[in-house]
């Protein structure tokens, strides 16, 4: 087993240079990947939980599906307050 020394900095990649790259690489991706899935489910903003078109959409799909796809990430607050309100609208 090889021997490796993780270390964990707040904003490295203003500091390494191989973070930013990874940073930026990683970045590309995530935008590549939001906008496949926007073609393959409709325009859903930027993915972001603060972006007004993602949580308008993430309503919208909750209200019709009564749940979320596999994709959306479930520990958000966003996605909690999505489910809070729907709660609320059914009492």
């Amino acid at each position: 087993m090889i021997a490796v020394k993780i270390t964990a900095r707040h904003k490295a990649d203003a500091t390494y240079p191989i973070v930013a790259a990874a940073s930026i690489i990683a970045k590309v991706q995530r935008d590549r990947a939001v906008r496949t899935l926007g073609r393959e489910v409709g325009d859903f903003g930027s993915g972001y939980p603060s972006d007004p078109k993602t949580i308008r959409f993430m309503r919208e799909w909750f209200r019709e599906h009564k749940s979320f796809p596999e994709w959306v990430r479930h520990s958000w607050k966003t996605t909690s307050n999505v489910v809070a309100a729907a709660a609320q609208r059914t009492l």
